[in-house]
């Protein structure tokens, strides 16, 4: 059975565009060169028949335990051991075996300069390749499968120069992944069905090859360090209100990413239905969910079909799930937003939609500014479009959500305000006027955890939640205060009294510790230099 996507689909099925051999690169295009080096592997001999085959039209190294007791061809090398280890990409694989304890490259089996492979054909039982969306360049089926034929096809066409888009783009200094060494945020590091994403401790890292524009990881992206670039926010929902605004009143809007069948279709015309097209999915983001509804339509259907990657596919559930609980907070009808498959959307469309009511009209509000740059800002903006004044009744969410509250431990919290430091969006912030106070902001909260894992008196919790009223007002709260302890010297508030009282309790029973270092501790910075300056 075939378990890649991209076999005998044209160039330009697979997101890739030829290059003519010496032909300049847009700056936002990702480079593929294949000199048509094919690695076939193999569980046993039965790989060398394919590698014969394909050996007719381009080189072959077929790996494969008992493959090396005959000859195969003058353009097949054969070596009879198994590969164990596979990573990489269209002109650029990377093979390697296991040799007792160590694991060896096998690159100088290659006949290209680069000691690399273009192209894999995987014949083994159980592929070296498990991600859901496999590389370009790499295909897996069982040595015995009948579309060898278009296989064959499909790797003569992969040699050669080709681009593709780069299709994200990355705000470092807007990731909420790690700080100093804490880590936080990881909303985006499980959801890429290609394994194109990975941590490198404080920030993320996406190998552009690797990507192939899910837009999962912009989905799931909180603050909006992530985005999708072939398909710009504003740019989606100036195409959603066009839509809107040539449409019957109280439409529902559909968004799909595939072709919709002739039933969906016919449903569409019957529930005053409109059809919004988006590939991918995700990148209709949820920030503009709810702006569909303020600006008119009765209910947002985002189609799920075979064609989303089970990661995307439970993002989106996530999401809506989340999305539901916020209408539910408004008093709402949470069936407003529906997830539904392909298969029972025209089912749902002619039933189920007449229950849900059309929304009353509310008086208009001013956008934030700068609401499209700002994914945060824009997912708040809409929530003001859809009910400004609405107050709402909290509701509790799931540990994953990226809304939510921040709640600190009064009895151990010192306010030493390493929270403050760590927080990427400035939802906790400090201040200073009369007493020491810890301010948080609910609406810029991302639920990113960096406060809890880096507070050293582990004081502070996250709470996701729906809370209307903080989130639209986005109203800052004092969640912590003390009061200032005065300079025995000089009388000048420095530091906080739980503060001061956690580190002289920190000292005590230390042998160095005496009247004379309390009655320093007691004194403010300035003070001590000066008395260290007369000594």
């Amino acid at each position: 059975m075939i378990q890649s996507s991209q076999v005998n689909a044209p160039i330009e099925a697979l997101g890739l565009t030829p290059v003519p051999a010496h032909g300049a690169l847009a700056s936002d295009q990702v480079e593929f060169e294949s000199l048509g080096c094919v690695l076939v592997l193999g569980d046993d001999e039965r790989a060398g028949p394919v590698a014969q085959r394909v050996g007719r039209h381009q080189p072959v190294v077929v790996f494969a335990p008992g493959v090396d007791k005959q000859a195969w061809g003058a353009r097949v090398t054969a070596i009879g051991r198994k590969v164990t280890h596979l990573r990489g990409y269209l002109g650029a694989f990377h093979a390697e075996i296991r040799l007792g304890d160590d694991v060896t490259d096998v690159g100088a089996a290659s006949p290209n300069p680069g000691r690399t492979f273009d192209l894999v054909l995987d014949l083994c039982q159980r592929p070296l390749i498990t991600s859901e969306v496999k590389p370009l360049g790499y295909f897996a089926l069982n040595a015995d499968d009948k579309a060898l034929d278009s296989i064959e096809v499909t790797l003569k066409a992969l040699t050669g120069r080709f681009a593709k888009p780069r299709y994200f783009s990355y705000d470092a200094e807007m990731c909420a992944h790690g700080v100093s060494g804490v880590a936080g945020c990881q909303q985006c590091v499980s959801v890429c069905s290609a394994d194109a994403l990975h941590s490198t401790g404080q920030l993320i890292q996406i190998d552009p090859h690797l990507c192939q524009g899910c837009a999962s990881c912009t989905l799931a992206c909180p603050t909006g360090a992530l985005t999708f670039k072939p398909m710009e926010r504003a740019s989606v929902d100036q195409r959603l209100q066009q839509l809107l605004s040539q449409t019957p009143a109280d439409p529902i809007v559909v968004v799909h990413q595939g072709a919709l069948d002739e039933p969906a279709h016919t449903a569409l015309a019957e529930a005053n239905a409109v059809a919004l097209e988006v590939d991918p999915l995700p990148a209709f983001g949820d920030e503009l969910w709810l702006r569909a509804l303020a600006h008119g339509a009765r209910a947002l259907v985002l189609v799920d079909d075979a064609a989303l990657p089970r990661r995307t596919r439970e993002l989106l559930a996530r999401k809506v799930a989340q999305m539901r609980t916020v209408l539910l907070a408004l008093g709402d009808n949470p069936e407003r937003v529906q997830f539904q498959p392909d298969n029972t959307l025209a089912l749902w469309l002619t039933t189920d939609s007449k229950l849900i009511k059309p929304i009353a009209q509310r008086a208009p509000v001013a956008e934030l500014a700068s609401w499209s740059r700002f994914k945060r800002l824009a997912w708040i903006d809409s929530l003001r479009q859809f009910a400004a004044e609405s107050q709402g009744i909290a509701q509790v969410l799931p540990a994953a959500a990226t809304i939510g509250a921040v709640t600190v431990n009064r009895s151990t919290c010192t306010l030493c305000f390493a929270c403050v430091n760590l927080c990427p969006t400035r939802a906790l912030k400090d201040r200073h006027d009369t007493q020491p106070q810890l301010v948080f902001q609910e609406s810029a909260c991302v639920q990113c955890g960096l406060c809890v894992a880096g507070c050293p008196e582990k004081a502070l919790s996250l709470s996701p939640r729906v809370a209307i009223r903080a989130l639209t007002q986005m109203s800052s709260v004092v969640i912590h205060e003390d009061a200032f302890v005065k300079c025995t010297s000089c009388g000048t508030p420095f530091i906080s009294k739980k503060m001061l009282e956690s580190g002289l309790k920190m000292l005590q029973g230390n042998p160095s510790f005496d009247e004379g270092t309390r009655a320093t501790l007691m004194t403010c910075p300035s003070c001590r230099q000066k008395e260290m300056l007369a000594m």
